[in-house]
């Protein structure tokens, strides 16, 4: 019995220790599933062809729309660091209000140096408005 507690007590502890509620990891999961085939692992892009998220002016001065453009995705001409990019991105309108925040918080602090992350409040006031 002492035997079967301690290996339910381990097995708790490790499940514990492994989930992380911490709203940029679970961006940066996010991020390294939905994002990083195209935009690369650290975000840098791809050349000229994918613009980066990463030490991207873009996202930093288009943060009020960066909910939607995850969500529903962008087309056209956009200008990033200087380089003008062309093209599609598709949007995931499968992620939820809650991984879209995290995913945002993730690109916001860790790839873009910003110490204000989103709040869930404002991913939902932003999605709210760009109902398709």
């Amino acid at each position: 019995m002492k035997r079967s507690l301690s290996y339910s007590i381990a097995a708790l502890l490790l499940v514990l220790i492994s989930c992380d509620y911490k709203p940029r990891n679970q961006g940066r999961v996010l991020y390294e599933k939905e994002c990083q085939s195209c935009h690369m692992e650290n975000g840098q892009g791809l050349g000229k062809l994918i613009p980066p998220v990463a030490k991207s002016d873009y996202v930093v001065n288009h943060r009020e729309g960066i909910a939607c453009l995850i969500r529903n995705g962008i087309e056209g001409e956009m200008m990033v660091n200087g380089q003008l990019y062309t093209g599609k991105m598709a949007g995931n309108s499968q992620l939820t209000e809650i991984e879209i925040n995290n995913l945002v918080h993730y690109i916001l602090v860790d790839l873009n140096d910003q110490k204000d992350p989103y709040q869930i409040s404002e991913v939902r006031a932003q999605l709210e408005r760009c109902k398709q």
